[in-house]
């Protein structure tokens, strides 16, 4: 399960989506939200001949083959590949056998339950765990997912400069986690995730439960709202930081252009900014 931070990283997520489950044999899912769906945002021009592999299938006719390993990572020879024997395996929706014939066995299920298991577990130790913005440790650490990426750093960046030890975690794999978290979790006296999700019967946000119940941390809370707009940095402030007021300063963007005279020289067309035109 990915979630893409930003537009930019909608192109990259999709692609390491698409590694992963070549690699891993699995379903991916990417999460999106409607924030960064109708977002309009420029970034450099991605590399493709170094971002894109061209498969080259292996069609050399083969024997038998069996695709489901009880021991190893699934593997499909390619699309028209001729089996000498003639015993093709099958592809099922249901629970299989190492031909991928539908079975009811209750040794098979639990054995290759194990295997898919495995499969994500080995998974988690590849995935990289993202890096903290602000303090490495300190009071409090912003946890979220999503298009939460913008508002929880302007958070993190006017809570620090009003004098609070406060850093901000951004978790672009959330299943399965990445390891190493609990270690940067003991870092901080409070977890606070920022979610656009119900609190539920229990009091916490969707990640914050997730969160709960992998690492028995009590000190994981949450801070959420189910309005459909975008976090505001007020609002995260006000949530997780009640009771205190920041000064409020308004600082551009890293490369943002600052216009300092807005006579009609200093104004540009829709067209000079965006030329190919918007939709």
């Amino acid at each position: 399960m990915l979630a893409p931070a930003s537009v930019e990283d909608c192109f990259y997520i999709a692609i390491e989506a698409a590694r992963i489950a070549r690699k891993y044999s699995t379903p991916v899912f990417i999460l999106s939200d409607t924030s960064l769906a109708t977002r309009i945002e420029a970034f450099d021009e991605p590399d493709l001949s170094k971002l894109m592999v061209d498969p080259k299938p292996d069609l050399t006719p083969r024997q038998t083959h069996k695709p489901y390993p009880i021991d190893q990572i699934t593997h499909h020879v390619p699309p028209g590949t001729r089996i000498l024997d003639g015993k093709y395996p099958l592809l099922a929706g249901l629970e299989h056998d190492e031909m991928g014939h539908p079975t009811g066995s209750p040794k098979l299920h639990m054995a290759m339950t194990a295997k898919r298991r495995n499969k994500l577990r080995k998974l988690a130790e590849e995935i990289p765990v993202s890096e903290i913005y602000g303090n490495q440790e300190g009071d409090t650490l912003l946890v979220g997912w999503g298009s939460t990426y913008g508002p929880i750093h302007d958070a993190v960046k006017m809570a620090r400069d009003n004098g609070e030890k406060v850093g901000a975690l951004h978790l672009r794999h959330l299943h399965p986690l990445p390891n190493g978290l609990e270690k940067i979790f003991d870092k901080f006296k409070r977890i606070v995730t920022v979610e656009m999700n119900d609190q539920g019967v229990y009091g916490f946000g969707q990640l914050a439960t997730i969160l709960r119940a992998r690492y028995c941390e009590p000190k994981i809370t949450s801070f959420t709202k189910t309005d459909g707009l975008t976090f505001r940095v007020k609002e995260i402030l006000d949530g997780v930081f009640k009771g205190k007021s920041f000064l409020a300063r308004h600082i551009p963007r890293e490369g943002a252009e600052v216009i300092h005279q807005a006579g009609a020289e200093n104004v540009k067309t829709l067209k000079e900014v965006v030329p190919q035109g918007v939709g």
